[in-house]
């Protein structure tokens, strides 16, 4: 961590100052439902268009969605809210628990992404349980996406005796136990009998359990994905193969564009059919470059909802506060040499056209539940698209064209 000790000044900061002001109304509006009933607040939604993670990716609807979504803890446990420094959407959680097993609670609670992979993923409907199991990921230090990731395959493997009682000592890791759940939470803070080797991910526990064990552990590039079903948005197929480190949906943030989002600045005039492959490779590599401009300038991908902040505004601001004179495609190029020094370095680790698939479960496995639509994303194609948009070989690797164009050809 670096530290500095001078004032950082601003080239117009009175301007700056009116500009921001004038789209607070706007953040505020188009972001209320953030507000009151958090990120989670769309899971019935999720769940209804297939969105929504269920059983370790291998089912598309489940009724206990509703028992864990954003609006039943609103109604149940919530006691208020949570906001990073200054910002006036506050759609973090705080709970509050003091009866039952799981008693007492007195917290943040879980946010959409923990209560999809800790309650969808693992079919634990008892929002208490989910909530103590995202209590005690905060507090061992753990990534609660990647532990419910990890956790359901384990169930799965637990399932279909690749897992015995024995190896998980005693502890019945049957599907909707949220005994079994935060049980294995403390396993893996721990590292204890089985949590030891469930820490080092559902990759590496597939590769030491054997058997047929890889077919359904979940991860992309040794990561388990988000709670956001690549069968649903072929954007989040592409950006979770391609993604620098697996399967992000912070990566692109692109489902919300092919639901409603558009961004004519940067060539998205409107929302995008979401299994349309025909220029999918260019809607995605265009928002995964803006994510990595708005994560350098540390701007939240909410801000984006209801076209509240738009990129043109980015460009306004920044301006304001450095003088620079920048305009909006050279905005996006920042972006763009972002993602592709993230891909070179990942490319000297090895990382290719090999690693940028899939697991099985996503490309083969068409989801039960009625009004599903079933479509597999076709990686091959999306991936070649892809390649070709970025300038990058066969093989996903930045060509050194693409290198000098972005100033990079001495990395």
């Amino acid at each position: 961590m670096a530290y500095g000790t001078k004032d950082l000044p601003l080239a117009k900061p009175d301007l700056l100052q009116e500009a921001v002001r004038a789209r607070l109304a706007h953040v505020r509006k188009a972001t209320e439902t953030f507000g009151k009933y958090g990120t989670s607040g769309g899971i019935d939604n999720y769940e209804k268009i297939g969105n929504f993670p269920i059983k370790n990716w291998r089912e598309g609807r489940w009724a206990g969605a509703s028992k864990i979504s954003g609006v039943a803890m609103h109604d149940t446990i919530l006691t208020g809210r949570k906001a990073c420094m200054h910002c006036p959407i506050a759609c973090g959680r705080h709970i509050k628990v003091t009866e039952g097993p799981y008693a007492p609670m007195d917290c943040e609670g879980p946010e959409y992404e923990s209560i999809g992979t800790l309650g969808g993923l693992c079919l634990v409907d008892d929002l208490v349980a989910v909530a103590k199991a995202n209590e005690l990921c905060n507090r061992y230090g753990m990534d609660t996406i990647s532990v419910g990731g990890i956790i359901a395959f384990a169930m799965e493997a637990y399932e279909k005796g690749v897992l015995t009682k024995k190896d998980t000592d005693g502890i019945e890791l049957g599907w909707g136990s949220g005994k079994a759940l935060v049980e294995m939470v403390h396993k893996m803070g721990k590292g204890e009998g089985i949590g030891s080797l469930m820490t080092e991910g559902s990759k590496r526990m597939a590769e030491c359990l054997g058997r047929n064990a890889i077919e359904f552990a979940i991860h992309v590039k040794g990561l388990e994905p988000s709670a956001h079903d690549p069968r649903r948005f072929f954007s989040q197929a592409l950006s979770y193969g391609t993604a620098a480190r697996g399967a992000c949906h912070n990566a692109s943030w692109s489902h919300p564009y092919e639901l409603s989002l558009y961004m004519p600045e940067i060539g998205i005039p409107e929302a995008q059919d979401p299994y349309r492959i025909e220029g999918k490779a260019e809607f995605t590599a265009k928002l995964q470059d803006l994510m990595c401009v708005m994560d350098a300038l540390i701007i939240c991908r909410f801000s984006q909802v209801g076209k509240a902040v738009t990129v043109t505004n980015h460009v306004d601001w920044l301006n304001m506060i450095t003088d620079w004179g920048i305009d909006i495609p050279e905005y996006m190029k920042v972006g763009e040499r972002i993602f592709n020094v993230k891909r070179m370095y990942n490319t000297r680790l090895g990382v290719s056209r090999k690693d940028d698939f899939l697991p099985y479960r996503f490309m083969t496995l068409d989801r039960t539940g009625e009004d599903l639509t079933n479509q597999l994303p076709p990686m091959g194609r999306l991936l070649s698209d892809y390649y070709g948009y970025r300038k990058w070989t066969e093989d996903g690797i930045p060509t050194p064209e693409k290198q000098k164009e972005l100033g990079l050809d001495e990395l």
